[in-house]
């Protein structure tokens, strides 16, 4: 239904929970780090995807749908703003 991005290898939504090539050298910390830059970077891709559909919801008068749409947007950009305010008391630490 959407258009789905390539993750590529080790880049999936659990980041080497199953690969085993980095899970065991990798700490704690530098796994959360990947997983955080994942979940913004995935976030962000979906952007684009969400205003096309919005704008295209619009034009076939569907504007309750594009409220809706547009609530999740800003739910997604404050999300980041959160993982990105992780990554910060993660670097401070």
């Amino acid at each position: 239904m959407h258009e789905h991005h390539d993750h590529g290898p080790c880049e999936s939504h659990d980041q080497c929970q199953g690969c085993g090539n980095h899970q065991e050298k990798m700490s704690f910390d530098e796994k959360l780090g990947m997983l955080l830059n994942h979940w913004i970077d995935h976030n962000d891709s979906h952007q684009t995807d969400y205003k096309k559909w919005a704008a295209q919801a619009k034009e076939e008068g569907h504007n309750d749908v594009v409220a809706k749409i547009l609530e999740a947007m800003q739910l997604f950009q404050e999300g980041n703003q959160r993982l990105r305010q992780a990554q910060q008391i993660m670097t401070m630490d």
